[in-house]
């Protein structure tokens, strides 16, 4: 995908399979790029390899900070663990990992919570994708990350990746709340504040048709096996292994908020565990 740069306020984005950004010495994830050589910090939305998969060669290129979340600091020291968290800590076999957890190692020299930001550039905590996903507000220009899934991405894949959906709901409040002028998504193309509340709407709707979808399958108790089956079926998502376990790890984060909020209940029997949407 042939990158674009355009300037939005004060800053630099650069638009490509991975969106960036450039403000001052600060770039906000990171791409093939030519970086400035007084780069100061490498601010990484979270620990998925296309976001922070160039931050190892730009660190040594330009001596800059590599500054991440605390939360997700480890995926990105350590990809492997992501890779092994998918598939129950186990190692999965190469053909079921996803290159988005495929990531080189890259030393995290400070925590966004511990990073001294000033004047115009401010992080915002937007959990659910990962447990400590950020975005970054750069005079006016909210990067996002994978936060918020545009419409255009939602077409492209029909359950995309969230670990906790209910966090994830709440940061799309977050966004909703937040000041700014321009959004930049991690994927897909940039939108005013005005437009941005429509893709937050669709967002909470298509979450929310997923969980119906859920609950009406469960009307009858299935397995967990039986479920995913029933959920990427109906959703005619794509039949490979690496893109089945990233469903597994949604479906799941579906189902644990659907327990939480009382709407489902699951019990094992021989072997095996059940799920049930509640009368």
């Amino acid at each position: 995908m042939k990158q674009k740069v355009i300037e939005l306020n004060d800053v630099t984005c650069i638009l490509g399979k991975t969106n960036v950004g450039l403000y001052e010495n600060h770039l906000i994830d990171t791409a093939v790029i030519d970086t400035p050589l007084d780069l100061g910090a490498i601010l990484i939305t979270h620990g998925h390899a296309d976001h922070f998969g160039w931050a190892s060669t730009l660190q040594r290129r330009t001596r800059a900070l590599v500054v991440a979340p605390k939360e997700d600091a480890f995926l990105i020291e350590i990809p492997e663990v992501n890779v092994r968290g998918m598939f129950s800590w186990a190692r999965p076999p190469i053909e079921m990992t996803t290159r988005f957890f495929l990531g080189e190692a890259c030393t995290v020299d400070r925590y966004t919570e511990d990073y001294p930001f000033e004047g115009k550039i401010a992080p915002l905590l937007l959990p659910g994708h990962t447990m400590g996903h950020t975005g970054y507000l750069c005079d006016g220009v909210l990067f996002a990350g994978d936060a918020l899934y545009p419409k255009a991405v939602w077409e492209r894949h029909k359950l995309p990746y969230s670990i906790d959906v209910e966090l994830t709901r709440r940061s799309l409040d977050a966004i909703e709340n937040a000041t700014f002028d321009w959004l930049v998504p991690g994927h897909g193309q940039v939108m005013s504040k005005d437009e941005s509340a429509g893709q937050i709407t669709f967002h909470l709707e298509r979450l929310a048709e997923i969980d119906s979808m859920i609950l009406r399958l469960l009307t009858r108790a299935r397995s967990t096996e039986e479920l995913i089956y029933a959920v990427l079926k109906e959703l005619n998502v794509q039949d490979n292994l690496a893109q089945y376990w990233l469903s597994v790890t949604t479906i799941k984060g579906h189902l644990s908020g659907l327990v939480s909020t009382y709407k489902v209940a699951y019990d094992i029997t021989d072997h095996r565990v059940y799920w049930k949407a509640n009368e």
